[in-house]
């Protein structure tokens, strides 16, 4: 059985949570071409590196006094008193980036700049969640809209070749802080959960609170948009200029030698204070008037989180269609791994939504990229990995699974 992605043909699960070693890890969206490989979840002992982390996290082993100090410490060194904007918070107005602000507004008397991308196809919760951010929580914003042609052209880019449609997304959400941090001579950024909470690649994020920039920064000529490189793209729409692409553009060193902030930190609050996304929706409710959709979400049991672009309900699917990890199981291991659920509870909650069809946007998504449903479909099956799914007279059946969730 051979895997598409280079990950592990044989599928580990994790025995606290319900992860498993085909979860990949992060990259450069702008290194991402057709056919590149990915590395996948890390395991010691049957246990996945999220979990690890999360063990960490309440065995005394950190002393979040000490790391609170830290942080005042940090903000500190860039409160400019009342001389302008203090740090930068990127995000659509949901819990984390609500959060975030508010925290560090109200409890440490910073002056934020919220900042946020747009997101590919907003849904009316999202743009509601969006203003409650801005005027129930009270913070300046910046919302920067990327060329709506072109990001249908880059979406439908990465679906054909990547079936990674929220793509576009990753490129602006990942950059936008730091160069609006450029433009405003900002020098702190500060995002949410640090990568460790879903299983780092290596220990960086354990052992250090700062976000790995080079995940923004690509030098080369080598930059590639959909899994096809930016010049092919440029020839292939004859109307695209690369300054069109500009907003989709990775930084480059010589940006922020330029601009003087070579020292420029980019920081997760999640790393100094503990993180857990149930009580952060429940902060961000009550703080900034956060609003849960009016529905549960297809795909997984909540309706709380990741509910302000369309293009996220078929990128979970996507998702699991690819490495066998859908939405359920996502949020089912982040609430296992913060004791509000059992892994029983979460088998349970897989049986029944994992792998959902997320039907309640999919026409939006589908027409936005141009393409039929039935083509959509086509590209879709493409990318089922032989060690992972079967092709049966009834439909595809899934390999490697937990007997306990016992798909079909």
């Amino acid at each position: 059985m051979t895997s598409l992605f280079g990950l592990p043909e044989k599928v580990e699960h994790c025995k606290k949570c319900l992860l498993t070693n085909q979860k990949p890890f992060s990259v450069n969206e702008t290194k991402n071409f057709k056919g590149s490989k990915k590395n996948g979840l890390k395991f010691k002992n049957g246990i996945c590196a999220a979990c690890q982390y999360a063990e960490t996290k309440t065995n005394g082993k950190i002393d979040w006094n000490e790391r609170e100090s830290l942080l005042k410490k940090l903000l500190d060194k860039y409160r400019k008193n009342g001389e302008g904007y203090d740090c930068i918070v990127s995000g659509s107005g949901g819990k984390d980036s609500s959060t975030i602000a508010h925290i560090l507004k109200y409890k440490y008397n910073m002056n934020p700049l919220t900042v946020t991308y747009s997101p590919i196809l907003y849904t009316d919760i999202g743009f509601r969640n969006l203003r409650a951010w801005i005027d129930v929580g009270g913070f300046d914003n910046i919302l920067f809209s990327p060329n709506g042609k072109l990001t249908s052209i880059l979406a439908r880019e990465a679906f054909i070749n990547l079936l990674h449609p929220m793509q576009p997304f990753k490129f602006g959400i990942k950059s936008i802080a730091a160069k609006t941090a450029l433009k405003y001579d900002i020098k702190l950024v500060m995002f949410g959960e640090p990568y460790a909470e879903y299983g780092s690649e290596d220990n960086s994020s354990v052992s250090s609170p700062s976000y790995n920039i080079d995940w923004i920064i690509n030098d080369s000529e080598d930059i590639f948009f959909g899994g096809t490189h930016y010049k092919d793209i440029i020839k292939k729409y004859q109307w695209v200029k690369e300054n069109d692409l500009n907003s989709f553009m990775p930084l480059r060193s010589k940006d922020l030698e330029k601009s003087n902030l070579k020292d420029l930190q980019i920081e997760f609050l999640g790393w100094y204070l503990p993180w857990n996304p149930q009580e952060v929706y429940y902060y961000a409710s009550k703080n900034c008037g956060y609003f849960l959709d009016t529905q549960r979400t297809d795909g997984t049991y909540g309706r709380y989180a990741g509910i302000d672009d369309k293009m996220e309900w078929l990128h979970y699917y996507t998702h699991y269609i690819k490495y066998g990890i859908g939405r359920t199981r996502f949020d089912a291991c982040q609430e296992i791994r913060s004791g509000h659920i059992t892994r029983d509870e979460g088998i349970k909650l897989c049986k029944k939504f994992e792998g959902e069809y997320p039907k309640r946007y999919i026409d939006d998504c589908f027409a936005f990229m141009n393409l039929t449903k039935k083509e959509a479909h086509q590209i879709i099956d493409n990318f089922r990995s032989p060690h992972l799914w079967k092709k049966k007279t009834y439909g595809w059946k899934r390999l490697q699974e937990l007997s306990e969730i016992n798909f079909k």
